[in-house]
């Protein structure tokens, strides 16, 4: 019996918003999972001037706007946090939506970059942490 996946994980973020992966998942009905949402805390990505002008619209802080664009366009966003105040700003993005015509400015953004890039030296290093605990 083959088990169907449900969710993809994966890096996505408005610099890499993975377009033509979810034009496939979608055909599929298979979720995708953001990795890197906030783009591994990049400051280019977080103080782009576009989410600085929708977070003053909308009283909302940048990654508030990005987490809000994550789940407008149907991703499974799941963001990182330490911090208490971070955590629950995180949650506080479902009082607002973004409109079309906001999210087609978004998807300009698009630079179709990585800050994930697994190199040969990063998979033998992983390969080795997996053999490790296959042991």
């Amino acid at each position: 019996m083959e088990i169907k996946p449900q969710v993809v994980q994966v890096e996505a973020h408005p610099y890499y918003p993975q377009t033509k992966l979810k034009e496939i998942l979608s055909q599929t009905d298979i979720a995708l999972m953001a990795w890197y949402p906030l783009g591994h805390g990049d400051k280019n990505l977080i103080e782009e001037p576009l989410f600085s002008q929708l977070g003053k619209k909308y009283g909302k802080t940048n990654a508030q706007i990005i987490l809000r664009w994550h789940t407008q366009c149907g991703n499974i966003v799941i963001p990182g946090s330490k911090n208490p105040e971070h955590i629950r700003d995180n949650f506080n993005i479902f009082d607002f939506s973004l409109t079309d015509e906001e999210l087609a400015e978004i998807r300009k953004l698009d630079k179709n970059t990585r800050y994930y890039a697994a190199t040969p030296e990063i998979i033998e290093a992983y390969s080795k942490m997996q053999l490790k605990e296959d042991l």
